[in-house]
């Protein structure tokens, strides 16, 4: 691919995917549901310090990997997992977020959750990195770092579309086709 194409591609992905933060802070599952393509996958990386600044470098530079903890598959999982966040957590926003695009044209969302756990009223400040890859104007991968561990640690109960997440990540670190390290 040239690089104008490359570079058009690049702003029209970057686009989408500022559209989906942007709709999932609003709490707008429409919004989301028209960024996402029907065969879209999400997957949550446990990859502690790869959210410090030479971690996220690593990540964007393709150094660092996290393990699959959560494989969300097809656009109603993914949309079934994003209305969970919607009643668990308000606000539900990133702040002192960037964009990054990587030397390949890779787009990645980098922020600090601000958020609130609505059942206790207890804050969340997770740090996140993730990559979106964007096919013909919708999201098809969503590949979430951060730290797991800290999520659980809410102990806010999985809905049905989470709990199958969890099984098939499982599935991912047994199976000898899927990698639970590499984010794809």
């Amino acid at each position: 691919m040239d690089d104008q194409r490359t570079t058009s591609a690049t702003h029209t992905g970057l686009a989408v995917a500022q559209e989906f933060i942007r709709a999932v802070e609003a709490k707008d599952i429409d919004a989301v549901a028209r960024t996402l393509a029907g065969e879209a996958r999400q997957l949550f990386m446990h990859a502690r310090g790869a959210t410090a600044p030479q971690g996220v470098a690593d990540i964007v530079g393709g150094r660092k990997r996290g393990v699959c903890v959560a494989d969300v598959k097809g656009r109603s999982e993914v949309l079934a997992y994003t209305g969970a966040l919607f009643d668990k957590f308000s606000p539900l926003r990133w702040r002192d977020h960037r964009w990054i695009v990587s030397p390949d044209g890779e787009l990645f969302f980098h922020g600090v959750g601000d958020m609130v756990v609505a059942r206790t009223g207890r804050p969340y400040r997770n740090t996140y990195v993730t990559r979106f890859d964007v096919e013909d104007g919708r999201i098809v991968l969503m590949a979430e770092y951060g730290n797991a561990l800290m999520y659980a640690g809410l102990g806010v109960r999985p809905n049905g579309a989470e709990f199958r997440s969890l099984l098939r990540a499982v599935g991912r670190m047994l199976s000898p086709r899927l990698s639970a390290r590499s984010g794809r």
